[in-house]
């Protein structure tokens, strides 16, 4: 079975030939609610030009560890990216960049990220980011209080 590193230069070795992959996350919540873990599938394509906000790139921490998550900010040397279902922003460089989502498929329907239901999803979970974050301290404050 290939992991990690050796799947990953697979994949890279795909993509700079031009093609997209598709590809089963091995683990991770950070992008529910849209995306389950070992179950459903994301369609990686190569790189464009720059990434544009809303964007799903594929990167690789420093630490090794890959992700995917959504680009929130497009600054001149930099993204920055936030899980769905995280509560930190994330600076990542243009040399992290591995591909980029162009589809998924969550149980037996196939999402294109270029779908207008899609679009709206990405805009209106990106929007209401304060609004979660604030109900994720209070749930969290409201078990601590309970305990």
């Amino acid at each position: 079975m290939i992991l990690g590193d050796e799947l990953m230069e697979l994949v890279r070795e795909r993509l700079a030939q031009g093609h997209k992959v598709r590809y089963l996350p091995f683990a991770g919540v950070s992008m529910l609610p849209m995306l389950r873990q070992k179950k459903d599938s994301v369609e990686i394509a190569p790189l464009p030009e720059k990434l544009k906000k809303y964007d799903l790139p594929v990167y690789r921490y420093p630490s090794g560890k890959y992700v995917m998550h959504r680009v929130v900010a497009v600054k001149d040397t930099h993204y920055v990216c936030l899980g769905d279902n995280t509560w930190e922003y994330e600076t990542i460089y243009p040399e992290m960049l591995i591909g980029v989502v162009s589809a998924f498929k969550r149980g037996n329907k196939r999402i294109e990220v270029n779908a207008l239901g899609y679009r709206l999803y990405s805009h209106i979970w990106v929007a209401l980011f304060p609004i979660r974050k604030c109900l994720h301290r209070c749930k969290r404050w409201l078990r601590r209080l309970i305990k």
